[in-house]
């Protein structure tokens, strides 16, 4: 099977259709660039760069990685908007198991 690109993919289709000029004919001709020029579009990631995407991700967690093992935090310095960083204030107090249940009074 071989791959065709996208002209002699058409001029293929053309070839098989030959002269026939009926709606139907030219319907198909119609779906086959369609679908043709959809998977060309899908196959090149919408015109995302993946590989720079992967790259730029890569060393981001590379960068993270690195800052939470020579530092011994987990928190990147350069996240300015992180939240879920507890401060002193809000970590609960040591509470008991006893603390969980009240009697009830009759």
């Amino acid at each position: 099977m071989s791959v065709l690109n996208k002209d002699d993919f058409i001029n293929s289709i053309h070839a098989r259709i030959g002269t026939d000029n009926s709606d139907e004919s030219i319907k198909f001709l119609e779906d086959m660039v369609d679908t043709y020029e959809d998977l060309e579009k899908k196959s090149t990631g919408d015109g995302v760069d993946w590989e720079q995407r992967y790259k730029e991700l890569d060393e981001t967690w590379k960068a993270r990685y690195k800052h939470r093992f020579l530092t011994g935090t987990s928190v990147n310095p350069d996240d300015t908007d992180i939240e879920d960083v507890v401060t002193e204030e809000e970590k609960a107090e040591t509470i008991q198991i006893n603390d969980l249940f009240e009697k009830e009074k009759e």
